[in-house]
């Protein structure tokens, strides 16, 4: 029996087997924060050797990817599926229980309890055939962790697949541009939304390119830029025409993924019918011609890319291999009706000028189970007094507020809860955007064509880009904008841009909503400098959340903040969640609001304090950034910035859209 004042000392040892693989370990720990050695350079090498859809594999990858390739995510018993199959999946975790020290968390568990996640971490790399020599590297430096006792697994297990990790973020980072290579690491987050949406899908592919287009040449299967994860990742769900030319700029070309994009613009260009491209793309043969915006994006794309990309121009001779030829053809072959780019353009152009009606192929339950028999009839055009581009009608929803009700208790099936038929305003601002840029081409010779035409009535009318683009310009300030002196009774915020012009229902034209920031952004030229400021604060003020922008202001007798679309009530603003675009904070606009306030700001000599503003604003992405598992900003969220159960946990245009905020902040830094 001890007295009182004792002291007892127990030596331990580790036994002779295990000490080797100890020291293994120790020595890959060592060198992963020394940021040298042997094992250490061999991996750098292995990843210098990849490109961003083999980091795609290698870091992310969400179930629904993993199982359209033939396989799985990790299931942790306990916890449940890993938001992602790749590292990011595991760091995720490991950055919250590292921290905490929280060995009772169901991974550390399952790291005691067997060799599952260990064996798992190199196998899955596997299927990746440009992935074996990084999966090699993990088996065999992986191995030692099997050897030593299982309570000194989970910590070991920490350190070393951390730093494979960051090993791969900064590579994968190393493949971009310098802006994002040289920039900030709030910067290379939001460019890695790249890496977390651009793959090969097996069950979402681009339409065949014509074997005629310039180098260099598409591989055999094109990438495709999913819209969000987890609920926008694979089959026809996958591409989305507006989703991926609003993500574009963001996530190909501020990463210097043009190649890549390229391939996109041509690949959906091919698609054109009805001077239209697809909503949703599904390969092209399935495609849905029921959105009016996806071709002002695309056309607004096209303009960016020929600004941007090295040698740019080329773009507009490339070859476009026309999936449809005419509106009423049959599918041709790829390189069976080819047509330079710059034709696909002046024909989306011509058509809208001309005007056109027609109903959208297999009209009916087969294509849509909610859509009532009007709204399958579409219409595009142009207002010969404005030179606006209008179309839809009040059945229907054309541009990216396109909730359509599907509940039959509250009477909203078949009810767009957003039309947005007439002129919808952003794409006005994406038009004159686009006609100005065709001008340009046109007077640098560039290209050929100077302008469009039409016949009505068997009077020919011909306008040039200049002309058009002037008309928009003369009339966009008078048509829009609503200060004291607007006279109409559907008045009910002044000091605004109006989100329609010609409704159907005539009140939503007044609506406050967060599209005219995109206008503005994309046309500056249309505005008074000192009214768009006026309409950004009004917009500060009634729409700016945390991280998005609210869809309608809080003030409207329409806004529903919250989205629920399990809600199945009689309540039909909110039944089957309708209010989709009612209220909700989504948060792509807020990158295009935040840079028209940039532009503005500027021209009313307000740009110091408004840099220090936006960078205040960004604080909350960056934090979500830091936070989420899924390491992406949401789709939307609800009222207030809460937390949306039925919002993508990462989005395409989201990451995109608030990288390109500090693309500008950093231009505008310097010229401060």
């Amino acid at each position: 029996m001890l007295k009182p004042g004792s002291v007892v000392a127990i030596r331990v040892a580790l036994k002779d087997s295990v000490k080797p693989h100890i020291d293994n370990l120790q020595e890959l720990v060592r060198e992963f924060h020394c940021d040298k050695g042997s094992r250490y350079a061999e991996l750098q090498h292995l990843l210098g050797k990849l490109d961003l859809v083999d980091f795609n594999n290698l870091l992310y990858c969400c179930a629904e990817e993993e199982r359209d390739n033939g396989g799985g995510p990790y299931n942790l018993p306990g916890y449940g599926d890993l938001v992602y199959c790749g590292l990011q999946g595991i760091v995720s975790i490991l950055s919250d229980i590292g921290p905490s020290n929280d060995l009772g968390h169901p991974l550390a568990n399952n790291l005691r309890t067997g060799d599952w996640l260990i064996d798992h971490c190199s196998l899955r790399l596997k299927n990746y055939p440009n992935l074996a020599p990084v999966a090699s590297w993990l088996e065999k430096n992986l191995a030692a962790l099997k050897q030593i006792p299982r309570y000194m697994i989970p910590s070991y297990f920490d350190v070393i697949l951390t730093g494979v990790h960051r090993l791969a973020i900064a590579a994968a980072c190393n493949r971009m541009t310098d802006f994002v290579r040289q920039g900030s690491t709030f910067g290379k987050r939001l460019a890695l939304g790249s890496v977390q949406c651009v793959r090969v899908a097996p069950s979402a592919n681009l339409p065949k390119l014509s074997p005629n287009v310039n180098d260099p040449k598409p591989p055999e299967r094109c990438s495709t830029l999913a819209a969000g994860l987890p609920h926008f990742a694979t089959g026809y769900m996958r591409c989305w025409g507006r989703d991926t030319f609003i993500a574009l700029r963001g996530l190909m070309f501020l990463t210097g993924r043009f190649d890549e994009a390229r391939y996109m613009i041509l690949g959906f260009g091919g698609c054109l019918r009805h001077g239209l491209i697809p909503n949703l793309l599904d390969g092209g043969l399935n495609a849905r011609f029921n959105c009016r915006d996806a071709i002002w994006w695309w056309m607004y794309c096209v303009k960016l890319y020929v600004e941007e990309a090295p040698n740019g121009k080329a773009i507009l001779k490339d070859k476009v291999s026309r999936l449809y030829p005419t509106d009423d053809s049959e599918p041709k072959a790829p390189g069976e009706c080819d047509q330079l780019l710059y034709e696909t353009i002046q024909e989306a152009l011509a058509v809208h000028f001309q005007g056109l009606s027609y109903r959208e192929r297999n009209a009916g339950t087969r294509i849509d189970a909610h859509m009532k028999d009007k709204g399958f009839n579409n219409r595009i055009g142009i207002n010969p007094e404005t030179g606006f581009v209008f179309g839809g009608n009040n059945a229907n929803c054309g541009t990216w507020m396109d909730k359509m009700g599907s509940c039959d208790k509250s009477g909203n099936r078949g009810v767009p809860s957003s039309p947005r038929d007439g002129s919808a305003v952003e794409l006005v601002g994406l038009q004159m955007a686009s006609l100005r840029f065709m001008q340009r081409m046109a007077e640098e010779k560039v290209i050929p064509c100077t302008g469009v035409e039409r016949t009505t009535n068997g009077t020919k009318t011909t306008w040039t880009y200049k002309q058009w683009a002037d008309k928009i310009s003369d009339n966009f300030e008078k048509h829009f904008y609503v200060d004291e002196s607007t006279d109409s009774k559907f008045v009910n915020k002044k000091g605004m841009y109006k989100d329609t012009l010609g409704s159907e229902i005539p009140w939503t034209d007044f609506q406050l909503r967060c599209n005219f920031p995109i206008a503005l952004c994309v046309a500056p030229e249309l505005c008074d400098p000192k009214h768009a400021w006026r309409a950004l604060e009004t917009a500060k003020k009634y729409l700016l959340g945390p991280l998005g922008m609210k869809t309608l202001d809080f003030e409207d007798w329409g806004y529903r903040g919250n989205y629920d679309n399990s809600i199945d009530s009689d309540d039909k603003s909110v039944s089957h969640g309708a209010n989709y675009h009612n209220g909700p904070e989504w948060v792509w606009p807020i990158g295009f609001y935040l840079r028209a306030r940039l532009f503005f700001a500027k021209a009313n000599g307000l740009l110091k304090e408004t840099v220090a503003e936006t960078w205040s604003i960004l604080q909350t992405h960056l934090n979500e950034l830091q936070r989420c598992h899924w390491r992406g900003l949401a789709e939307l969220t609800n009222e207030n910035g809460a937390y949306c159960n039925d919002s993508c946990r990462t989005q395409a245009w989201s990451m995109g859209c608030v990288l390109e905020v500090l693309y500008d902040l950093e231009k505008y830094e310097k010229e401060l």
